[in-house]
């Protein structure tokens, strides 16, 4: 397998327990969905917290990048093109994923700004369910009345459809 920038072979390494693709040259890596998921869940370094507000301090420029972007790699496992997508939405780090086989390709760092960015999202998740988890429930709640009378007005329309039937 080669590297989809510089197109040099890639290596067998292990991190955090994951064998992954390293290219020697630009330091990019290739892992499939499953090995991101088991990194960033079950990784072994700490991050201390100016390397997490660093993260959260991500210049707004670089939110613009995915539009910017338009690199064109191909997958290096299957050679299908892949498209590039914002990490999270909104984190500014920009992946590539193949369509075909779902591997992902990451630039140079990008695995432990990934994993920095987890672990900020897991810091603040008790503090964000905290302020906004009442605001969650009342809109939840509401959403369910609104599904539960579309139900009952679609249940009123076929009892009244019956009736009409047996009447005439």
């Amino acid at each position: 397998m080669n590297c989809p920038r510089c197109h040099t072979p890639l290596g067998p390494v292990t991190y955090e327990g994951e064998q992954v693709q390293v290219c020697p040259q630009c330091n990019g890596e290739w892992l499939s969905q499953d090995e991101l998921e088991k990194i960033v869940q079950h990784h072994d370094k700490i991050f201390t917290p100016e390397e997490l507000s660093s993260i959260q301090g991500v210049n707004k420029d670089i939110l613009t990048a995915e539009a910017d972007d338009h690199d064109e790699l191909n997958c290096p496992a299957c050679g299908a093109q892949m498209e590039h997508f914002n990490y999270g939405e909104t984190s500014g780090v920009i992946l590539h994923k193949c369509v075909t086989c779902h591997g992902l390709w990451m630039d140079k760092d990008q695995l432990e700004t990934v994993e920095e960015l987890v672990d900020g999202w897991k810091a603040r998740a008790a503090t964000d369910m905290e302020k906004w988890g009442p605001i969650l429930t009342k809109i939840q709640l509401q959403e369910q009345a609104e599904d539960d009378k579309a139900v009952s007005i679609s249940r009123f329309g076929v009892v009244n459809a019956i009736l009409r039937r047996f009447c005439e």
